[in-house]
């Protein structure tokens, strides 16, 4: 304004970081009962079955649940999870979630 008067200044809102932006899907990476399979007991046959179904409806990141045991289920469910065209990667889970006796696997 020319009145002698000082402009307001414009508080411009800072545009929010690209980091913060959630993935597409926007899907919580938080286990629930629908994302987390319990194999604790079964064959690694049945397991890759029961996996394989999982894997190809999951929308976000699903928790398996094969115990520590012998480690043979482990090893199954991780050869399993090697080869499957959908999955991105598997970790294991944070110590809170089961830890080495629970995997975490990313989808694609």
């Amino acid at each position: 304004s020319l009145d002698g008067q000082k402009a307001e200044p414009v508080v411009k809102p800072k545009p929010a970081p690209a980091a913060v932006t959630p993935p597409p899907q926007n899907v919580p990476e938080i286990r629930t009962s629908q994302n987390t399979i319990d194999l604790r007991g079964k064959r690694v046959a049945d397991a890759e079955y029961i996996l394989d179904k999982a894997i190809s409806e999951a929308t976000g990141p699903i928790w398996i649940i094969h115990g520590y045991g012998t480690g043979k289920l482990r090893q199954g469910v991780h050869a399993f999870l090697q080869q499957h065209s959908r999955v991105n990667n598997y970790e294991p889970a944070e110590q809170a979630d089961g830890g080495s006796g629970v995997t975490v696997v990313h989808i694609k």
